[in-house]
């Protein structure tokens, strides 16, 4: 494919990311503005249980799929893994909401179970897309998820105020997207490019052999899945622990304006990872130009954020939430700073994987999910959500650094490898 192409690709992707998050922003402010910070405390509460599971279980097999330039496993392989994951994710949450929770709590976060194990079926066919680098395909995919979902959840609970029945909307259109669009285009997409895939066929494979291969082979990656997805978890299962579900309705309302930043660090991630980790197989030199070029987005990105919320942020928060929210501005200007440094980590993040180092990112994020946790202990009793700003700083800073490190070492042996060879 021409150079060129990496640009097309990442302004589709990030069509996409800006569709879907914006729709999924959107839910949340239907929710603040048509139900209070209670509800939107419980619906924040129940993703903070269910993320995590879902990322251990789902082994970031999204990542490995894309990255698998030598074609080591066919689709037929991840699929079957998938399939297998997203029952056992169904289960585990659903037990953890009996255990833990009851009345709606414990309903909603069911529910969020079964809708995340949907999304991880949906990853299976948005690999195709990605590996193929059909964004555009995958834009359509992710549009028409955010705007049924949008439509299915926000028409519910407009209705009826029934959090648990819009929750069931909400993965009547997940499945939907899955049935009607996902897996016809991923099928067609095997058959014109069987060869980037390993199989033309849309089916599992189920050999044992190979499945355990390959769960091994991802599993560090999805324990990084994990300790990533604590860093939302842990600092608002501690709110609510010791202040309540207001208070986590009002921190994950406000951390959700970041969305504008997550989607552009997405969607550039998800447009560069092929060619990233071909770059880091073929072309040395390209892949540290192109590492530059996402850090440096990251970089302007952050400090736009910053700016945006310290001149803005009592505006942007009455206008998107409500008047309540205003007095919260120095929780939004801290998440934003936080913000930049996880648009940093991130971009760092994506260059390591494209290394297919995975083992390597394990420790660095147990270290930046310890962090989170003991700064979420100490802090929050003390300073309530400014505690767990200041706990998502320490954690993101602390990831940032060490993928640096990393990226610069696997990039310095490549080089010297690729040398002594020729």
């Amino acid at each position: 494919m021409r150079e060129k192409s990496l640009k097309i690709n990442f302004v589709w992707a990030f069509v996409g990311n800006a569709i879907s998050s914006a729709c999924m922003f959107l839910l949340l402010v239907i929710l603040s503005k048509q139900g209070d910070a209670a509800m939107v405390g419980v619906f924040t509460v129940a993703q903070a249980v269910g993320l995590p599971v879902n990322m251990l279980l789902s082994l970031k097999l999204q990542n490995v799929q894309v990255t698998d330039a030598r074609n080591e496993f066919s689709f037929g392989h991840y699929y079957a893994v998938r399939i297998l994951t997203s029952i056992l994710t169904t289960v585990v949450i659903a037990v953890i909401a009996v255990l833990c929770y009851s009345g709606q709590t414990a309903w909603i976060t069911i529910l969020m179970g079964i809708g995340y194990s949907v999304i991880s079926l949906r990853e299976s066919y948005l690999s195709v897309m990605q590996k193929s680098e059909q964004m555009n395909k995958m834009t359509v995919s992710m549009i028409l998820q955010g705007a049924l979902s949008l439509v299915m959840f926000g028409g519910i609970f407009w209705w009826t105020h029934n959090l648990v029945l819009s929750v069931l909307g909400l993965i009547a259109a997940r499945l939907g997207t899955l049935l009607f669009y996902d897996r016809p285009t991923a099928q067609h997409l095997l058959r014109d490019h069987p060869q980037r895939h390993g199989t033309d066929r849309l089916y599992a494979v189920w050999d044992c052999s190979k499945l355990w291969t390959l769960v091994r082979l991802a599993a560090p990656l999805g324990l990084v899945a994990w300790l990533v997805s604590l860093y939302t978890s842990i600092p608002r299962l501690t709110l609510d622990k010791y202040y309540g579900q207001d208070e986590v309705g009002y921190f994950g309302a406000i951390s959700s304006l970041l969305v504008l930043g997550t989607m552009i660090t997405t969607a550039l991630g998800q447009s560069v990872s092929p060619r990233l980790s071909r770059y880091y197989v073929d072309n040395i030199i390209a892949y540290k130009l192109l590492v530059y070029k996402m850090a440096g987005i990251a970089l302007c990105l952050g400090l736009l954020a910053v700016a945006a919320s310290t001149f803005l942020g009592r505006w942007i928060l009455t206008v998107m939430f409500t008047s309540e929210y205003a007095q919260y501005n120095h929780i939004f200007v801290g998440l934003t700073v936080a913000g930049a440094i996880l648009f940093l980590y991130t971009f760092m993040n994506d260059s390591l994987t494209a290394t297919r180092t995975f083992t390597v990112q394990l420790p660095i994020c147990a270290a930046a999910a310890g962090v989170c946790g003991l700064g979420s202990l100490v802090l929050i009793p003390r300073v309530g959500m400014m505690g767990a700003v200041y706990a998502l700083i320490g954690c993101y800073l602390v990831g940032f650094l060490g993928c640096l490190v990393s990226v610069i070492y696997f990039y310095r042996r490549r080089k010297a490898i690729i040398s002594v060879s020729r």
